[in-house]
């Protein structure tokens, strides 16, 4: 039986621990952050509300091309003197009334048919922010989640370099121990490895702002031990300005956007001015009246046209007209900006590209000459005919070369992205 306790107990230890190990560790893909932030950022969310505000306006635009029926009921008491040729006399009565009336619009001038075509307009625009704010969303994204790759990358650099460092101050204690030294190169090589201390909790720091920034994004804490997994992003084919800027105008939802406000404005300036214009309404009822309820209901029912002419309305329909044609022009204006701003962002992240992937690889060879270099310098002072300095500026070269091949490594990457979505396709 006690074998059998004994057993058990080391059974749950087993599960308990593998699922213990397995909750600390947690393997983090872009495409997982991508999901996450899309379906939690709350900026987004407020893109969303946005397009159902529009939706529920151009509801509400449309209904004046339906029926509108209205149920009314009351009740008044009258009491006074009431006048019957030369004679008055006092009186009170009460008057019980209940009908339906309806009013159908015939023709207004195309004010409503502008106003609905503005809304719809208006409601697509809408939709289009709403894509332009995912897009903004992924590219924050994916720049958090390469920052964070790139600040882990550089920390474990500074480690290393650390590690070099005490092993190389080991060395120089020990040559000096027996006299082959100077004092001189153990003070050096204790600097460098202070320098190198204070560089990884620099790194290290790095890495909790970049954990901060993505964790702000997802709007969702990560793991103590989240790991990243590698995203290379695939490169794009070669294109010239004018495609380049051709497609950004098809594609980017900004733009698009902007260009629906443009026509959603033309609409409503039109049925600014045809304010100025009559409304035909047909109209129609159905009601029941009686002075006393324990009177028979009196039927009677009504039926025709109306038309409203506007003659003066204290100079509002002009001024109406002159706000349409304000936001018009403004209109109009910031779509003309936004396609330069289009152009020159299109214009500026191809030559990054090109900038970044020449730096890639001139950084690729550096660290290659940082490395060789090192271990030279570390060769020379080995065999004593080197100095402390050849290692110091050795190993402070590698360091600073390896940081720059890791940031033009991610950059790169980044500026892959920046151009899907300057070409609207991210």
């Amino acid at each position: 039986m006690k074998i059998y306790l004994i057993k058990i107990i080391v059974l749950i230890v087993i599960v308990c621990t593998a699922d213990f190990l397995h909750a600390q560790t947690d393997t983090l893909t872009i495409d997982r952050c991508l999901s996450t932030a899309l379906k939690n950022n709350p900026q987004l969310k407020i893109a969303e509300s946005v397009v159902s505000l529009n939706s529920a306006n151009l509801t509400s635009s449309r209904s004046v091309l339906f029926p509108q029926l209205n149920f009314n009921s009351g009740w008044t008491r009258n009491g006074g003197n009431f006048f019957a040729g030369p004679t008055a006399r006092s009186s009170t009565y009460e008057n019980y009334s209940t009908g339906f009336q309806l009013q159908q619009l015939v023709y207004d001038f195309g004010k409503s048919y502008s106003k609905i075509s503005a809304s719809t307009n208006l409601q697509e625009s809408s939709y289009q922010e709403m894509l332009s704010a995912k897009q903004s969303l992924i590219l924050n994204v994916y720049i958090a989640y390469y920052n964070l790759l790139s600040a882990m990358k550089i920390k474990n650099v500074s480690s290393e370099s650390l590690t070099q460092a005490e092993e190389h101050l080991k060395q120089a204690e020990l040559f000096y121990e027996v006299g082959k030294k100077p004092k001189f190169d153990v003070l050096k090589a204790a600097t460098d490895k202070a320098n190198a201390k204070v560089n990884l909790i620099s790194a290290e720091n790095n890495i909790s702002i970049a954990r901060l920034q993505l964790e702000n994004l997802l709007n969702s804490k990560l793991g103590e031990n989240v790991i990243l997994k590698e995203s290379i992003e695939t490169g794009i084919d070669e294109i010239t300005l004018p495609d380049a800027v051709k497609s950004a105008l098809a594609h980017r939802p900004d733009y698009i956007s902007q260009k629906l406000k443009t026509e959603a404005n033309k609409s409503l300036m039109n049925s600014a001015w045809s304010a100025n214009l009559p409304n035909i309404n047909l109209v129609g009822g159905y009601n029941w009246r009686t002075f006393s309820l324990s009177s028979k209901l009196l039927d009677s029912w009504n039926l025709g046209l109306s038309l409203s002419l506007p003659i003066f309305q204290g100079f509002a329909i002009d001024a109406s007209v002159d706000v349409a044609n304000a936001n018009l022009k403004g209109s109009e204006a910031q779509l003309e900006a936004i396609e330069l701003s289009i152009t020159l962002e299109t214009q500026q992240q191809l030559s990054n590209l090109k900038l970044l992937k020449a730096k890639l690889e001139a950084t690729k060879a550096l660290v290659e000459q940082a490395t060789e270099t090192l271990n030279i310098s570390e060769g020379r002072y080995t065999s004593e005919v080197g100095s402390q300095i050849e290692v110091t500026d050795s190993r402070l070269t590698l360091l600073n070369a390896s940081i720059q091949n890791i940031q033009a490594m991610y950059d790169y990457q980044i500026t892959i992205v920046r151009i899907k979505k300057a070409l609207g396709v991210l």
